[in-house]
């Protein structure tokens, strides 16, 4: 019973610490859409949830101790009255009755101990038979035993014929090739498929009808943590860890010098940022970096990824929270920065991509146009009837703030 009404208890104040992590995060939108009341009766209704299932636990916890010192007390009734009747009729003496009944009493302290012991063993069953059940949890995506555990170069090759979320197809015969050194724009509307390219490439997904290969090797041939060594992500969600911007931005190198850390900085166009805050490259950003805007959280997490040095670099909408001429000057600088490194750009503002050595349409999971910038504003499509509105709704927005 104690088992069962713990692992009952610890789930719900699992469920607890969750509510309450989720409170946290997201204590901005709660204030912006007025639901902190509700929030906090939900809160409160959870507390009271968990308060009753360990309620439950310690009606169980707290029968050990009377059940253990009644037995006890029993035992000395039992052998007390037995023994007054086995000494009357001569079979047994009024120091062997003594002697049993101290023996008794030494068994006391045991029992007790066992008792606590139990309880323990049980609590901390209930709790590992959890986090067994997590850690029986195979990883989709494992390692081959005969994995490649060195890499010559880097260029990428990709080859999907078809890539599919359970039923849905989401990729339709897409190919292309990252040279080192050049840079590949990925454009087209939302849900075109553009992030799931960027996550079979880092092995999130395996591609079971294609292949892409790095250095000429199929990547499921490769060891995950050497891919993840050659290819660095800066993700649509950008995460910083509660510490220092210093210490988020040497994140792929803890070994790295301030001096490296301040590069990356400038190189990502945030450095100026830094140095005009109260500690500079020491200011704690608090819980996913809630102490900075957008655009620096982005900046930041693009200095992270320049830090690894790695010879294949995505930006996965990396640059969608910093104006235009932040957006230049950053492409800029991967530009001059490292000329062996091979770059992708997933954007939705058709200005981070200009300068791509080749830039691929995705629409509907294929890719219906390719090529550089110039030639695709030759052709009637997508890219450059967006181009035309993005340019548009740039003049219209100068336009006001020059009014203004």
């Amino acid at each position: 019973m104690l088992h069962s009404r713990f692992g009952v208890a610890q789930a719900a104040f699992s469920e607890l610490n969750d509510k309450v992590q989720e409170s946290v995060s997201g204590v901005r939108v709660l204030k912006s859409a007025g639901e902190v009341e509700r929030d906090v009766d939900s809160f409160e209704n959870l507390s009271s949830e968990v308060m009753a299932k360990n309620v439950r636990v310690a009606k169980i916890d707290a029968l050990y101790d009377p059940t253990i010192f009644g037995i006890v007390g029993l035992s000395y009734i039992l052998s007390v009255g037995y023994g007054a009747v086995l000494i009357e009729q001569g079979e047994l003496t009024i120091g062997q009755i003594v002697s049993f009944t101290a023996y008794l009493a030494l068994l006391t302290w045991p029992m007790l101990a066992f008792g606590w012991l139990f309880n323990i063993v049980e609590r901390g069953r209930a709790s590992y038979d959890r986090i067994e059940r997590m850690l029986a949890v195979k990883p989709e995506i494992q390692d081959d035993r005969m994995a490649a555990t060195t890499l010559a170069h880097s260029e990428v090759e990709v080859a999907v014929r078809k890539f599919a979320y359970d039923e849905t197809i989401v990729l339709d015969d897409v190919h292309f090739r990252i040279e080192r050194g050049k840079t590949i724009g990925i454009v087209g509307r939302t849900g075109a498929g553009k992030t799931t390219i960027v996550r079979l490439l880092t092995r999130e997904y395996d591609v079971k009808d294609g292949k892409i290969k790095i250095g000429g090797i199929n990547i499921r041939q490769v060891k995950k943590s050497l891919l993840m060594d050659k290819i660095a992500v800066v993700p649509q969600d950008h995460f910083l860890f509660s510490d220092s911007i210093a210490n988020n931005i040497a994140f792929g190198r803890p070994d790295a010098s301030m001096e490296e850390i301040i590069e990356a900085a400038k190189v990502a166009e945030v450095h100026e940022d830094i140095v005009r805050l109260p500690e500079g490259y020491a200011t704690l950003v608090g819980e996913r970096g809630v102490t900075l805007s957008g655009g620096q959280k982005q900046r930041i997490s693009i200095a992270r990824a320049l830090m690894t040095e790695a010879d294949v670099l995505i930006l996965d909408d990396a640059l969608s929270a910093v104006d235009a001429k932040t957006e230049e000057s950053i492409i800029e600088h991967f530009r001059v920065g490292n000329p062996e490194q091979a770059r992708v750009i997933v954007a939705h503002r058709l200005s981070a991509v200009e300068h791509a050595d080749e830039i691929l349409v995705i629409e509907d999971g294929k890719i219906v146009q390719r090529g550089r910038h110039e030639l695709l504003l030759q052709e009637i499509g997508w890219y450059r009837e967006t181009y035309d509105r993005q340019q548009l709704e740039a003049i219209v927005e100068g336009g006001g703030h020059d009014e203004a």
